[in-house]
């Protein structure tokens, strides 16, 4: 990725790389693996491109679905590390996360999208739930086992990357990390921690990965059998 480009956050879609080209308007392209990349005309302000993404956000949703693996949700079903999803019909549509228990109460009178909604908005916030109790201790432990330092760290849920490293040392990582094997997950927090030294994937980046996670080959072939996308 050329220095010049910029990047930006979106709580919802994750890091947006900004791309400066010749043209007239702004726009949002969505790569195959769900990363967006805007393209913004020389002289024109970054602003605008968070102006285009709250105007388009729908759509890009839409999009992003099409083109990202879908995940289906049934009763019963585990979440996480120890949540469990209670599906339940109801008078009202609501979403409660307690005692490690996701209830979503729905009737007949909503759609099929609708209750595929309640039932991941319930998913996002157990898994934040588990991220924000679980993942900062396990990256301060793995901080301080390998001689590492970062200035701090941030939950997203974005659709196509487990977690990003920013070159003034904030670590994002994705709720979505609950839903990985623990190996996998302390292969992308050493990733991760490898980028405050490392910010690319130069060789000597690799080189040092496999020196403080002996499988981190294998942990990274694996990852590609699983999908940030809830």
């Amino acid at each position: 990725m050329p220095r010049s480009n910029k990047i930006i956050h979106d709580e919802e879609f994750g890091d947006i790389e900004i791309r400066r080209v010749r043209g007239a308007y702004v726009r949002i392209k969505i790569q195959p693996n769900g990363k967006m990349i805007a393209h913004l005309p020389y002289f024109v302000p970054y602003r605008e491109v968070t102006k285009l993404l709250d105007h388009s956000r729908d759509n890009l949703r839409k999009t992003s679905s099409k083109i990202l693996p879908q995940k289906t949700y049934a009763h019963g079903d585990l979440i996480g590390k120890s949540h469990r999803l209670i599906i339940e019909h109801g008078a009202d549509v609501t979403v409660t996360v307690k005692n490690q228990q996701i209830i979503v109460s729905t009737n007949d009178m909503i759609s099929a999208s609708e209750k595929t909604r309640a039932i991941k908005d319930g998913v996002a916030k157990a898994l934040r739930k588990e991220a924000k109790s679980y993942l900062p201790r396990r990256l301060e432990f793995l901080a301080q086992e390998h001689g590492f330092s970062y200035e701090q760290i941030r939950f997203t849920h974005a659709k196509s990357r487990w977690g990003s490293c920013s070159s003034r040392g904030t670590i994002s990582l994705n709720i979505t990390l609950m839903t990985l094997p623990d190996e996998l997950i302390d292969y992308v927090l050493l990733h991760e921690l490898n980028h405050t030294k490392h910010m690319n994937h130069s060789a000597r980046f690799w080189s040092d990965l496999e020196k403080i996670c002996p499988n981190a080959k294998i942990h990274r072939k694996k990852l590609h059998g699983f999908s940030p996308y809830l």
